[in-house]
Formats: C-alpha cells, structure tokens, sequence
C-alpha cells in the first residue's frame, strides 16, 4: 500500500485507482472493505520493495512462480 497524504479524506482514501506495476493493467484497491485480493488463494507479502498492489493476474502469476521456486 501507498501511504496517503495526512490531508486526504478517509473516503477518499478507501477506494484507489492503481496501475499494475507489472503490467499497467488499470484496476481498485478498496482499504476500507473487502477488496477482491481478500478472495484469492494466492498469498504474497505485499507489496514488493518498489511496488505497490498487483492485478490479479500479476498476483496469480507471482504466486506461481514463487511455489515453483520454493
């Protein structure tokens, strides 16, 4: 997660417009509620050093290739 500026409104806040930092992909982090990442199976410590959320996809594949390599 990004932190947010001290002046930004909660609900503001609750819902961000992100970019996949792999793959552009456009898609909603909600930090007040249930946000779709809550129903994946895949569980990585988030977010990577330099990153912020994934897609799903990217999340999907992560996850893969870190059982793979595990």
């Amino acid at each position: 997660m990004t932190n947010r500026p001290d002046n930004a409104s909660p609900a503001a806040a609750a819902h961000r417009a992100l970019n996949c930092p792999r793959c552009g992909t456009a898609f909603t982090c909600d930090l007040s509620g249930h946000c779709w990442c809550m129903d994946e199976t895949a569980k990585l410590p988030m977010p990577a050093e330099g990153e912020d959320c994934l897609c799903r996809a990217c999340l999907r594949t992560a996850a893969a290739e870190q059982r793979t390599t595990s």
